[in-house]
Formats: C-alpha cells, sequence, structure tokens
C-alpha cells in the first residue's frame, strides 16, 4: 500500500509559473526535496512533505496524482502518474525521463505497479481487504474483460465502488497491464456465477498478453482486411493499439502516399508494394527515437502510414522533409494532437 499520497488540499496561487516546471522540480528534489521527503518517510509525518510535493506536482499539470511506497530496487519509490488519464501520460513520462538515476534511498515510476498491498483506503473510509474481492474473466481475440465484486460494495456508493474497482486491478496488475491488456471493466453489486478470487487474475493476464506478444518481448503485429465505400482495404497494424505503451508519443502523423492503380481491386503490385515499403523503411529511418510507425492501411491507390511521434521534437517536420522524391504520385502529411490514439482507434480490434 502505498506510505503517502497526493492530499486534498487547496494550492496556493503563483505570481509566476516556471518555464519548464518538470526541470524544476527535479532542481529542486536534488537539492531538498529528496532529503525532505525521506525524512518525513522515515518520520511517519507525511504533513511535514505533502504539500510542498503536491503543489510542485501541480506545476507540472494539476491533474496529475502520485504516491510514496517501498521501492523494488531502492528504499522507496516515488510514482507520479497520469491515473489513466491518457491526455497527460505524455507528462508524467516526461517527468520520468528528466529524474535523475535511480539511487538507494530512490526510484521513480509514472504507472501504477502491482503491490503487496493488502488493503486500501482512502476518502477516510474503514480499510477494505483486497483479497476478498472476486472477478469475472473473459477473453475475447483483442483483451481480458474483467468484473470486480467486492463484499464492501453493498455498502458503498456506486462512485466509490467505481473508483475501488479501479485501484484494485491496479494494485493487482499494475497500471500498465491493466490498460494494456484489459478491455471492458464491470462493478460488479454482485458476485457472478463463475467468480474466481481476484489473486487469479494477474497469472490469467499475463498468460493472455504472453500468447499476443513476440517471444522478444516486443509487440506482435496483426493483419486486417475489410471494405470502405466499396473498395478493399488491407491494413497492419501493432497489437494491441494502446497509447500506455508509448505514452510520450502523442502526436499523430498520417502520411497519404499515392500510388498508380493497376489491380482491378485497387490494390499495389508486387513492384509497387516493394517501393511503398521501402519509402516507409526511409521515413522511418528519419524519425530516429523520435517517434513510431505503429500502422498503415492500403486501398484504391492510397497507402495510408499512422506515426505517432514526442510532439515536443521536430519529427513531423523530419517526416514532411522526408517526403520529397516519391515518384508516383502525391504525398499528404497531416499531424494532430492525439495522445489516446483516437486516429488509429479503427485498426485497434
Amino acid at each position: 500500500m502505498p506510505i503517502f499520497k497526493r492530499p486534498t488540499l487547496k494550492r496556493r496561487r503563483r505570481s509566476a509559473v516556471e518555464a519548464d516546471p518538470i526541470g524544476a522540480f527535479w532542481s529542486w528534489w536534488s537539492s531538498t526535496g529528496a532529503g525532505t521527503v525521506a525524512d518525513a518517510v522515515a518520520r511517519r509525518e507525511p504533513a511535514a512533505a505533502n504539500e510542498e510535493l503536491s503543489e510542485r506536482i501541480a506545476r507540472i499539470h494539476p491533474d496529475l496524482e502520485w504516491e510514496l511506497g517501498p521501492g523494488l530496487h531502492a528504499e522507496h519509490v516515488l510514482i507520479v502518474t497520469a491515473a489513466g488519464n491518457p491526455d497527460q501520460r505524455a507528462v508524467a513520462r516526461r517527468w520520468l525521463r528528466g529524474a535523475p538515476p535511480s539511487d538507494r534511498t530512490w526510484e521513480y515510476a509514472d504507472l501504477r505497479r502491482p503491490g503487496p498491498a493488502v488493503t486500501i483506503s482512502f476518502d477516510g473510509l474503514p480499510p477494505v481487504a483486497i483479497d476478498e474481492s472476486v472477478v469475472s474473466i473473459e477473453p475475447d481475440a483483442a483483451s481480458v474483460h474483467v468484473g470486480v465484486h467486492h463484499p464492501a460494495f453493498a455498502s458503498l456508493s456506486v462512485d466509490v465502488q467505481r473508483r475501488m474497482t479501479f485501484l484494485i486491478l491496479d494494485l493487482v496488475l499494475g497500471e500498465e497491464m491493466v490498460e494494456t491488456w484489459v478491455g471492458a471493466i464491470d462493478t460488479l453489486p454482485e458476485a457472478p456465477s463463475g467468480a474466481v478470487p481476484v489473486m487469479e487474475l494477474l497469472p490469467a493476464v499475463a498468460g493472455f498478453a504472453a500468447e499476443h506478444t513476440l517471444e522478444d518481448g516486443s509487440p506482435a503485429w496483426k493483419m486486417l482486411e475489410g471494405t470502405r465505400d466499396g473498395q478493399r482495404v488491407i491494413a497492419t497494424a501493432e497489437y494491441p493499439l494502446r497509447s500506455i505503451r508509448r505514452p510520450h508519443l502523442d502526436t499523430h502523423v498520417a502520411v497519404s502516399i499515392r500510388y498508380p492503380v493497376v489491380r482491378e481491386d485497387g490494390l499495389p503490385e508486387a513492384e509497387m508494394l516493394d517501393e511503398l515499403r521501402a519509402f516507409e523503411d526511409h521515413l522511418t529511418d528519419r524519425l530516429g527515437g523520435s517517434g513510431n510507425l505503429l500502422a498503415h492501411e492500403t486501398s484504391a491507390g492510397t497507402r495510408i502510414l499512422h506515426y505517432y511521434i514526442d510532439g515536443t521534437t521536430p519529427a513531423d517536420a523530419q517526416l514532411q522533409a522526408a517526403t520529397t522524391g516519391w515518384p508516383h504520385g502525391k504525398v499528404t502529411v497531416t499531424t494532430a494532437p492525439d495522445p489516446a490514439w483516437h486516429n488509429v482507434a479503427h485498426l485497434a480490434g
């Protein structure tokens, strides 16, 4: 269970906002913050550090949440998380990327981890034992759908039941596994038929993830086929398409490449497909570490490459510059903020 969590408080107004609030946070942390917070943890006096820590994190973004707990490799961990809000995940990841190296006292994370917590409590409610929860587990081709029931739900409001459901899942699976592999999440007022103890959930979801991941741990790709306006569409996409896997890639860049149509179904012939793939490799190489190609779809003389990039870098301009020289038709580049990856949601099934 986290040792301290962000308190509810009214934050003092500041007359000036740091131009680089992430840099300002780590400067404070390295000079005095880490020692002050570690001392507060040791003395079990959260009020000595909570307010200043909360205010400094709020300057980065007011919707970020934080908590402290035991680390995996250090004595303590500081977690700053977007708490399931994809619009803030990139900010939390940039905070993490600015962190100093871990040491014996502190390590850092931007996602809640599965932990040894046996009880949870918030908003002044009595502690609730996690292992009294039961769950329904229903995998399909794309994800694992989970229902959660706890005997304490009977005395709680619907809103608190939902919050407790998500907190239980985060503590049992970890935030990344929940967001990546869990599909529908239901809060169940009554225990469902066939329910199993909540501790069976982690091996079930981990097994599902292993079946859909390459041996080296990298994401698999899936081929999709359908029709659009009566035209055949072939698509290939990383699976699963979840923004939490690369939260710093918060900007969608669609590169639309026209090619001459020879086949009746509008798809490229073999030689043209080779040229399209070579052009795709050329564009991807120009990005370096500033983005990734996550999907492409081809139909009716157009191939669309779906890149996601770090919006704080000049990656969109690099892609735009790299598109010159395609001899077979017009190339259009469209850039838009999209931290939740909504623009590829139609390829996520």
